[in-house]
């Protein structure tokens, strides 16, 4: 059988032969010639020609790949699950060592198993897009989950998801009598079988492999995901051969990397700008990321804590983690943020799961004094940045004081950086770029819009609202950023302040008729910035017209 012709940009990977195309789709890698209706190559050139983002050829190729694929998989199904599998031999009995002691062969040993051949795929290749911070892959991504027409579907961070699997594996153990008889390929097939049945189409943000207890299982999981038919799309700082780069007992984990590559076609975007560096705010009274650390520094994070709070702190709150508890220093008795200081976080062993569940519980979080970093403090810098991946995959919003700007937060000699063996040095751009893009207008505005009214409106003291409150509001009701308010965004803002305030949503049309006629000074039909700060700055006016 011939293999499929590449694309004529840089790509890697095993060339295998490609399943039988649907009907009226391309069996070919080449990009065809017309977007998929609504898929997200359709979706990525209307953004460019209205101006919303600019012209990049590297990422329409890409984006390219991803609408070709939206087109196998839409009219794709997974075969059935494989039934009346004969049962796997068991050892005798363990000899101690739990369950990664037996996927290392740590129980007794079981009969010897034939060399399984090489999976073959059953379903449309998958794609495995890597490339430096800031490339848009992520971007790209989540355009192409958003738009392709699959139900069973799921986009994940890789680390979270990584966490659901060892969660999964640990309750399965710890379960039933016959649970805890089978062996841990047993208990993976398991949670593979599982995870196949919620979504056979995965897209992994992020993709990396840090920890050994990863390492140990990925080929396994994916061997089953693989056979039953899922498709992979997957982001990545770093091509397949070079995942889990100097990691302890790295020859166990080398089989996984011909697999992905045989089931995700490796293709490698790059871009001559990091977007996430283009927008940041320049407005200072408005800063998330302060630095230097000085005493003037820590007032203004200090100032901004107490306002978010309303002056009402409780001290000594707790995060629960898988059945721990994490401490949290300070949190607002009456919305969902915390504070801590950089080593209350980063100088203990913490990792993915702890900074998961704090980004989770709190949706704006304070850092106090992050140093500038070395490789003299591995730890501290490996925790940062899987805090800050985790503080960004959960949208959450950051203000904290810095030793220095994040370029320079972390220093490396060039020597070091000649001889580098370390994930940190390499992973450190991203967490820059991360950085920088949690300062920006758009993440930001995203934030505010994505929190639920009642807790965005209860940070803030309505009756006596400052100008800095109100260009907050201002961003989270002007929802088209077109610098005013229409009446619908002008609806929505006065429905969620009835809601707050009097625990209702039933604004009448006299009510809102009322309202506008006040706001809306000048009579054209919209909402100025001034317009709108003159009313919300008048209580009185404000409580009398939407009779709060």
């Amino acid at each position: 059988e011939a293999a499929r012709p590449w694309r004529g940009t840089a790509v890697v990977g095993h060339r295998v032969p490609l399943p039988a195309a649907a009907p009226g789709v391309a069996s070919v890698r080449g990009q065809s010639s017309t977007a998929l209706a609504k898929g997200p190559l359709e979706k990525y050139l209307a953004m460019k020609a209205a101006g919303e983002i600019q012209a990049d050829k590297r990422q329409e190729v890409a984006m390219g790949m991803l609408d070709d694929l939206a087109k196998r998989v839409m009219s794709y199904t997974p075969p059935a699950a494989p039934v009346g599998r004969a049962p796997k031999q068991q050892a005798a009995a363990p000899s101690g060592g739990g369950f990664f002691s037996s996927l290392f062969g740590g129980a007794a040993a079981a009969p010897k198993k034939a060399t399984p051949s090489a999976l073959v795929p059953k379903g449309p290749i998958g794609l495995y897009l890597w490339g430096g911070t800031g490339t848009g892959k992520t971007f790209l991504m989540d355009m192409f989950h958003e738009t392709v027409p699959v139900d069973k579907k799921k986009r994940i961070h890789f680390h979270e998801w990584m966490i659901d699997v060892h969660n999964r594996l640990h309750t399965r153990q710890k379960g039933s009598s016959a649970a805890k008889d089978k062996s841990a390929d047993d208990l993976i097939e398991q949670v593979a079988a599982e995870m196949m049945n919620e979504a056979w189409l995965l897209c992994f943000d992020e993709f990396q492999v840090t920890h050994i207890s990863d390492a140990i299982i990925m080929r396994r999981i994916f061997s089953v995901l693989f056979e039953r038919g899922a498709v992979v799309v997957a982001t990545s700082n770093r091509p397949p051969d070079d995942l889990y780069q100097n990691g302890l007992n790295r020859p166990l984990f080398l089989p996984f990397i011909p697999m992905l590559k045989d089931f995700c076609e490796v293709h490698h975007i790059g871009a001559d700008v990091d977007y996430r560096m283009m927008s940041t705010s320049a407005e200072e009274d408005r800063r998330v990321y302060i630095h230097p650390n000085g005493s003037e520094e820590a007032r203004i994070l200090d100032a901004k804590f107490n306002r978010l709070c309303r002056g009402e702190i409780t001290t000594n709150a707790q995060v629960e983690i898988q059945g721990r508890k994490l401490k949290v220093p300070k949190v607002a008795a009456n919305s969902n943020v915390a504070w801590f200081t950089f080593a209350h976080l980063c100088d203990r062993p913490l990792g993915a799961a702890d900074y998961l569940a704090v980004a989770g519980a709190f949706h704006t979080i304070f850092m106090a004094d992050i140093p500038r970093l070395t490789l003299q403090e591995r730890d501290q810098v490996r925790r940062f940045i899987t805090f800050v991946d985790a503080a960004y995959e959960r949208h959450t919003k950051l203000i904290c004081t810095a030793a220095d700007d994040p370029i320079k937060l972390f220093h490396v000699t060039e020597e070091e950086k000649a001889v580098a063996t370390f994930d940190e040095i390499f992973a450190w751009d991203r967490t820059v770029s991360r950085l920088i893009e949690m300062q920006s207008e758009k993440y930001l505005n995203g934030l505010a819009r994505r929190l639920a009214a009642d807790e965005f409106l209860g940070q803030y003291k309505i009756q006596s609202l400052t100008d800095e409150d109100m260009k907050e509001w201002w961003l989270r009701y002007d929802v088209d950023d077109n610098g005013t308010l229409d009446m619908q965004e002008l609806e929505v803002l006065l429905t969620d302040l009835l809601e707050k305030q009097k625990g209702h949503r039933n604004l009448t049309t006299e009510v809102f008729e009322t309202c506008v006629s006040m706001i809306d000074s000048n009579k054209d039909g919209v909402v100025s910035y001034e317009e709108f700060q003159a009313y919300l700055g008048d209580y009185t006016l404000v409580s009398s017209t939407v009779r709060l």
